[in-house]
């Protein structure tokens, strides 16, 4: 197990020195097999590896199919890639050899392994090769990345919307071997209790938010939010995005199209990746190739005259994730979302329209809009749902999570037809080789 970690470990140090170098950070140079992770730079470059799992620009695509994917499922994108499997995502008949599906699965998996890795590996070092505050503060930013990809991973092949299903994920909190390979799947209710323990962790020991490119209590509190409003915990949901709302970190910019520009200077970014134009050249960055990936009907619709349409797409070409004056980063956590959380989770935990309302009108204020007049709860839900979309469109699945939460989805895609499509079959690869899961384990509606 030891040598399975030492290639690991040198791997992920040539992977992540870009980020490092971004970040004045540099990693040590002796991750060699004799001395692995013995100290604070060997445990920080571990952490650096987690990190470049999700902005890899050549082993995944984190950062771009937690774009393209929901778009394409809900429909404000029309296409991922141009791949043979890719028109099955925006006709909605995914199949289990699916290698994108494949891809996905594993993208998400090999943050949360890196992660368990850095966590565990950090865990064994004493006081002598570091101080218990940075072992604290490492674990706790690793666990707030787990947390990230579980939950993806969760309300991608999860049965997410509902706690009561025994289809969660395969829940995994220790590095991966050839003992711990093969591994039942946990059911939602169990999915959801790791993704809270690890985000408590990491409020209580994650550093405090400097940067909107590193995890961070304040990230690991706004995720809370969303993960507390899926699990349909309103008025918890009410209390953790009021604690970001008002944490003094951040504020919302003037203008929408501000947050794009500006990126990570933004004041309203709470996690996403780093960017600069050392890493946006075309050959690791596939967000250049979004021209043309608009779609059209139910959202163009939606989007006309809005004031924010004009930085999010340009005729058929997205802008706001494909923003080239910031280098065309990822959004993970906004503040903006905070507000819509609130007043979602108002809505449907107390029905209190007017409270509801403030929150929901502080955004569409910042859009340039009217304010919400809405007095029935049927017209408000409507608004927010549309608020998801007008705000939040491409950004890490909020417009198609938001059809599914608001009983939408079917409604604006003929192809949606059955709530097993709400989520991906698990892959055939998966099911072959873990030997606790049989074909009976498959999501239902796929073979």
């Amino acid at each position: 197990m030891k040598n399975i970690l030492i290639i690991i470990a040198i791997s992920w140090f040539f992977s992540s020195c870009n980020l490092a170098d971004a970040i004045d950070q540099d990693p040590p140079n002796n991750l060699v097999p004799e001395n692995v992770v013995k100290n604070e730079d060997d445990a920080r470059a571990l952490l650096n590896g987690v990190y470049s799992k999700i902005i890899s620009f050549t082993s995944s695509y984190y950062y771009m199919y937690s774009e393209t994917i929901p778009s394409n499922l809900i429909g404000t994108m029309n296409q991922t890639g141009t791949g043979e499997y890719d028109p099955e995502f925006f006709e909605n008949n995914l199949q289990s050899d699916n290698s994108t599906v494949e891809s996905y699965w594993l993208i998400f998996y090999g943050v949360i392994d890196a992660a368990n890795n850095a966590i565990k590996e950090t865990s064994e070092l004493s006081i002598e090769e570091i101080s218990s505050e940075d072992k604290k503060e490492i674990i706790g930013e690793a666990k707030f990345l787990r947390a990230m990809a579980t939950f993806d991973a969760l309300r991608y092949f999860g049965q997410f919307y509902d706690r009561s299903s025994e289809l969660g994920i395969i829940v995994r909190t220790e590095p991966v071997n050839f003992t711990t390979r093969s591994k039942k799947r946990s059911t939602v209710e169990e999915s959801y209790k790791q993704i809270l323990t690890d985000l408590d962790d990491a409020i209580s020991e994650a550093p405090e938010f400097t940067v909107n490119y590193r995890g961070s209590r304040l990230a690991a509190m706004a995720l809370k939010a969303r993960v507390l409003l899926y699990m349909g915990e309103y008025d918890k949901a009410v209390i953790m995005a009021d604690e970001v709302i008002n944490s003094g970190y951040l504020s919302l910019e003037n203008s929408f199209s501000d947050v794009f520009d500006k990126g990570i200077n933004s004041t309203e970014n709470i996690f996403m990746t780093y960017r600069d134009a050392n890493s946006d050249i075309e050959e690791n960055n596939r967000k250049r190739f979004y021209v043309g990936r608009v779609g059209e009907g139910w959202f163009t619709n939606l989007m006309e005259n809005d004031p924010r349409q004009p930085a999010t797409y340009n005729e058929s070409s997205v802008l706001k994730t494909n923003n080239e004056a910031s280098y065309r980063p990822t959004f993970f956590l906004r503040l903006s979302e905070m507000h819509l959380i609130k007043a979602e989770s108002i809505l449907k935990g107390t029905n209190d329209l007017e409270t509801a309302r403030q929150a929901l009108n502080i955004i569409k204020k910042r859009a340039g809009n009217d304010p919400s007049t809405a007095n029935t709860t049927a017209a408000l839900e409507n608004e927010i749902f549309e608020e998801y979309i007008k705000e939040m469109a491409f950004e890490n699945g909020s417009d198609w999570f938001a059809g599914i939460r608001f009983n939408k989805a079917m409604d604006l895609k003929n192809n949606l037809t059955s709530v097993n499509q709400y989520i991906l079959p698990i892959p055939k690869s998966e099911i072959e080789g873990n030997e606790f899961l049989t074909l009976t384990d498959q999501n239902p509606g796929y073979e």
